[in-house]
Order: C-alpha cells, then structure tokens, then sequence
C-alpha cells in the first residue's frame, strides 16, 4: 500500500518542481548571425544607419559618411541592396544631402532617418521625409534636428526653409539628435531622439502641412543613454541600444555593445528600462570586433518591424587605436525569432 501511494504521488511532485524552477528562470537570449554589409572605402566610414525595405525587398540604407578621403566632415549617403539568390548586393553609395554654406547645420549632417509620408509644402506633395542631425560647431556641440523631403525615396531630397524643427539653445551640450520614428497614421509621425537634458525622448508630430506643422509635446522616456531606435510589431516594442561600456582604449565615446530588447505592447512605451526584457546582444563576444556601436533596425518604409520571425540590427563595428574611425563598415546582426516569441 505505501508503494502504492508513493507511485501516485510521484508524477504530481516532479509537475509541481518544473512549474516553481520555471516560473524563476530567466529566458535564455538570442545569439545573432553576423554579417559583413558595405564600405564607404579606404579613408571613408559610414555609420548611423537607418534601413528600410520597400514592396519589392529593396532595401534603401541611409548612413553617414565622409566625401573625401580621411576627412572629417559627415554627408548624408544612401546604399542601395540587390536581392538576389545569393543574398542582397549593394550599390555604390550616393550621396543625398550636404552640410549647407551656412546656418545651424554647416559643419555636420548625419543620423538620416527616412520614412515614407505623405506631406505638402509650398503647394507641392512629398512622398518621403528625412529628419537627421545638423551642428554648427567642430566641437559637435549644440546638435540639432533638421527635416528634408522627397518626391522619390533617391531624392533629391530638399531641406526644410524653417529648420531645425526640434532646437537646443545651449552651445556647452552636446545637444537634441540621433532621431528615429514610427508613421502611425496619415498625420501623425512619433519621432524618438536622443536629448542631452532629458535622455531618450519623444514627441507625436504632424508634419502632413510643412507651412503649418505642429512638432507636440516632447516626452521623456528613459533618463540616460543615445543610439537607441524604437521599432513596432502587431504585438511587441523593440529597443536597441548602444551601452556605453567600454573601457579605456581609445575611443572611449564608442559603445562595445549594442543591446537589443522587447516589451509587449499592452504593457506600454514608458515601461522602465530595467523591465524591458532582453532579447540578444551585438557584442565582442559576437562580432569578433572591441566596439559595436550605432544600431539601427531594419523596418519596412512606415519604420515597423517586417514581422515577428526576424529581426535585422544594422550596426557599425570597430576597432580601436588611432585608425579606428577609418575601421567604420556597415554589418547587420540577425536575429531568428521563429521560436523565441511564441
């Protein structure tokens, strides 16, 4: 009989041990496929990608680059990727946009971000707009966000007369910048930067009429870090950011990982960072490289993830001593969601 009992008994313990060790173990994170994109060239780099692909599996990255060798001085560059049979083809870059003669972005421009929407300006119709960064010191102090559209996402894309559209008065700062956003409706376009004063933030935009735009409130959502890019699914938020641990190799500036993390929708955009869930890292353990920077994901042309099976992370790897700038290629890290969100 006490034999009996305890082969009954047995099954419904061992269930009970599995449910309690579950219920505390931290979900195991994704190891991402790294691969080798695009250069600029000897003496150029590129980085600060925004990358979106249209109907047809084009994908158009948009990125930072110098115009001449071993000078720096940051123009807007556009990379155009093939599919084919054997993975996607790059095109030499073009550039798009120039620092202008003068005002608040005639030393810098970068950090394109570029979105399809509908817009008018000056009795004319836009298909395209481009937000990216614009400073008017060597120093990269005083950043801020200029807007620029196109009828055509190759351009030419022109800049906005009354820019910039989001502006930071102190000279001392590093400033307003590194934009990224989401097209949530035919008006409203959510636009993340990075704000010296405030950390990462926000604000709704209508932008539909350049000759009366409302810009909305900015809203603050995490205290402290930049490269961060925010994209949406049909049920999740992606967060990847560049984590500012590296050590004192030169550059110190330049993050080691960029760190890649989700929340469910339902639990809302201004869940604290320490609650987001992490997804992966693109990392030296990864990559093989001591700097692993910039990140930027891969979105479709209104800046949501393509589906909740993969995920692209554009990013800028590096090496470090006196030629690192010159070491700044464009690789992607791929993450296989197929069994990790379920």
């Amino acid at each position: 009989m006490k034999k009996k009992y305890y082969s009954l008994i047995a099954p419904f313990f061992c269930l009970v041990v599995f449910i309690l060790c579950s219920s505390g173990k931290k979900k195991q994170e994704l190891i991402p496929e790294i691969n080798y994109e695009f250069s600029g060239g000897a003496g150029h780099y590129n980085y600060a990608p925004s990358v979106i692909q249209d109907e047809y599996g084009i994908r158009y990255a948009f990125v930072c680059q110098n115009l001449e060798p071993f000078k720096i001085v940051d123009y807007v560059y556009l990379f155009k990727g093939i599919p084919t049979k054997d993975g996607y083809k790059w095109q030499p870059g073009t550039r798009l946009v120039d620092p202008s003669e003068s005002g608040w972005d005639n030393i810098h421009i970068c950090d394109p971000d570029v979105r399809e929407y509908k817009t008018t300006y000056k009795g004319e119709t836009y298909n395209w707009i481009m937000t990216y960064l614009g400073v008017d010191r060597w120093d990269c102090n005083h950043n801020q966000i200029g807007l620029a559209v196109s009828k055509s996402i190759d351009g030419p894309y022109i800049k906005y007369e009354n820019n910039p559209i989001v502006s930071f008065s102190d000279t001392t700062q590093w400033g307003v910048g590194q934009s990224t956003s989401v097209v949530l409706d035919d008006k409203t376009i959510r636009m993340f930067y990075t704000n010296s004063k405030d950390g990462f933030s926000y604000r709704d935009m209508d932008l539909s009429n350049l000759d009366k735009i409302n810009i909305g409130e900015e809203k603050n959502l995490f205290p402290h870090g930049r490269n961060r890019y925010v994209s949406y699914s049909d049920k999740y938020i992606f967060l990847v950011s560049e984590l500012r641990d590296n050590d004192s190799q030169i550059p110190t500036w330049v993050g080691a990982t960029s760190e890649v993390k989700y929340i469910p929708i339902s639990k809302g955009l201004h869940t604290p960072y320490d609650e987001w869930i992490t997804l992966g890292r693109i990392g030296p353990k990864e990559t093989g490289f001591p700097r692993n920077h910039n990140p930027g994901f891969l979105t479709d042309t209104k800046g949501n993830l393509m589906n909740e099976d993969e995920l692209i992370v554009y990013f800028t790897p590096a090496v470090t001593g006196e030629n690192w700038l010159w070491s700044y290629d464009m690789y992607s890290a791929y993450f296989d969601l197929k069994h990790f969100l379920k």
